[in-house]
């Protein structure tokens, strides 16, 4: 029964360390992560106003998914920009946009957050005219649209 009790009292100790460090750290983890919000009418494209642009080759097409996924399939001549891997790839597409350039932003399934985070990332360093497909790669190939595989565009 003592070692129940010892064990028990360092856990709660663990517990306390835990949560007293979290609540002073610069990069505090949220106890509870609020729901994500519905995507906003300004902040999305629709896939036929996407295809258009597509088809007019003046859009940029940018997949937020991993290389991995981008490899596995992709919109045809969108390029790869893992969110995740931002600044590592970001550097080498720069000089490609400028600040009205016209930019899809897309990833896969519904609960795929990572176009709407490369969207935010996009505008806050100045790319004013930059909205994210939902539902990206599903609902491009569901249609029957245009698609590769490969690491290439």
């Amino acid at each position: 029964m003592r070692t129940f009790q010892r064990a028990l009292a360092i856990m709660f100790a663990g517990v306390a360390l835990g949560l007293g460090a979290n609540v002073v750290s610069p990069r505090r983890i949220p106890l509870l992560t609020p729901p994500p919000e519905p995507p906003k009418a300004q902040d999305t494209v629709a896939l036929k106003e996407a295809e258009e642009l597509w088809k007019s080759g003046t859009g940029f097409f940018f997949d937020a998914r991993s290389a991995s996924d981008y490899a596995a399939g992709h919109i045809a001549g969108a390029i790869s920009l893992p969110v995740e891997e931002f600044d590592d790839h970001f550097p080498q597409i720069a000089p490609m946009l400028t600040p009205d350039a016209p930019i899809v932003a897309y990833c896969d399934n519904l609960d795929c957050d990572l176009s709407h985070r490369l969207t935010v990332k996009l505008r806050e360093l100045g790319y004013h005219n930059v909205r994210y497909l939902v539902n990206g790669w599903t609902t491009w190939h569901t249609a029957g649209l245009l698609t590769h595989t490969g690491a290439q565009p």
